[in-house]
């Protein structure tokens, strides 16, 4: 019998992203060039993925409504997520192996650790899906990989932060029409963590507890990490402290270059001197099979917005929403190269919000809508 999720099997695609330091180190035993070794995670995620993407194409079915509620119970599906942590442990341990002991040059042993890192960034797309889930244990499923990559105040920020200031100025998580991934990034990253603290004290405060707290769940976290990174250390050796930092801070930017595309330009409009509550056309969204799969419908974005607390099996693509031309890993190419970026996505953002600048976030400085898409 057809089961009514036609990508049910298809999700074991989210797999693919933490066997690859252990196919790696397999392949590295049975004589692998290192050069081979280092240059691969970047091979895969930036040439494999998109490529991919194209030959498959896209899929615009969504899961029969009047089965949306049975394939919501279905356990499958958490059992997929709670499944795919562990497995993210062993794929950081086995990166962390080649990291520390192959004989890489300074070159390779960059591109491998930051190839790693976008690779392994993944993950926080699992505690992106667990954190917005209602069971306890879920939630600290969610913790726990977050703690893989010392990016526990994301989840804070998130969930109590970008969710409510989406597709406005004050959210660092939003990008601004005509800004770059870099200059986003300067923004994003250190507004994402003073987010996270300023949430969690404010929660500390309503709570009369100090910041030095075992409630406070950043510092908890963050420990955490500390102990995972210990471990590393014991078994790898000092070289484990340079892969665990710079494997991070990538895995941070990569979801950042993430948050980039999801509402690029897009803003809430102000009605009655408020913000307009979110909708589906203040998200992009792309319709890629192959990285939807990878990448757990994390680019039904519109939807997700919607409906924060769907799981990901079930968010629909809707039609009449800002579209993406391509998926996450194709747009990571793009947005890389800023001119590129502008000169795909302008046009398709004054499309999207029919020419109307008040529909635009721009950048600080920045406030005439131009006729063709024009760089920083």
């Amino acid at each position: 019998m057809t089961h009514p999720d036609p990508r049910r099997s298809g999700w074991l695609v989210g797999f693919l992203a933490p066997m690859v330091a252990p196919v790696l180190l397999i392949l590295y035993a049975l004589g692998l060039p290192v050069w081979a070794v280092a240059a691969a995670p970047l091979g895969l995620l930036f040439g494999v993925a998109p490529l991919a993407d194209h030959l498959i194409g896209r899929d615009t079915r969504n899961v029969p409504s009047q089965a949306a509620a049975t394939i919501e119970a279905d356990p499958f599906y958490r059992r997929l997520m709670h499944a795919i942590v562990p497995s993210y442990a062993v794929g950081v341990i086995a990166a962390t192996a080649p990291a520390t002991s192959v004989g890489f040059s300074a070159l390779e042993w960059v591109a491998f650790t930051v190839g790693m890192g976008f690779v392994h960034s993944l993950l926080v797309l699992v505690a992106h899906e667990l954190g917005h889930a209602r069971d306890p244990l879920d939630r600290r499923m969610a913790d726990l990989a977050l703690v893989l990559l010392a990016y526990g105040h994301f989840g804070v920020e998130h969930n109590l932060g970008h969710h409510k200031k989406v597709a406005t100025p004050e959210d660092p998580a939003s990008a601004r029409y005509n800004e770059s991934i870099y200059r986003f990034a300067l923004r994003e990253m250190p507004g994402v963590f003073l987010g996270a603290l300023e949430k969690e004290g404010n929660r500390l405060r309503r709570r009369d507890l100090p910041w030095l707290s075992l409630r406070n769940e950043l510092l908890r976290s963050w420990a955490l990490s500390l102990v995972f990174l210990a471990g590393l250390v014991m078994v790898f050796g000092a070289k484990a402290v340079p892969f665990f930092f710079l494997h991070s801070l990538v895995a941070w930017f990569s979801i950042t270059m993430a948050n980039y595309t999801a509402h690029y330009g897009l803003l809430r409009e102000m009605v009655d001197g408020r913000r307009e509550p979110c909708q589906p056309k203040h998200s992009w969204s792309s319709s890629f099979l192959f990285s939807n799969l990878l990448f757990f419908n994390l680019q039904r974005h519109a939807d997700h917005h919607a409906n924060a607390q769907r799981p990901f099996q079930t968010l629909s693509h809707i039609e009449g929403t800002p579209q993406l031309p391509a998926g996450i890993p194709g747009l990571f190419c793009m947005m890389l190269v800023p001119p590129v970026w502008f000169r795909v996505m302008n046009p398709r953002l004054l499309e999207a919000v029919d020419h109307q600048a008040s529909r635009i976030n721009f950048r600080d400085g920045f406030y005439e809508v131009p006729h063709s898409p024009a760089p920083e």
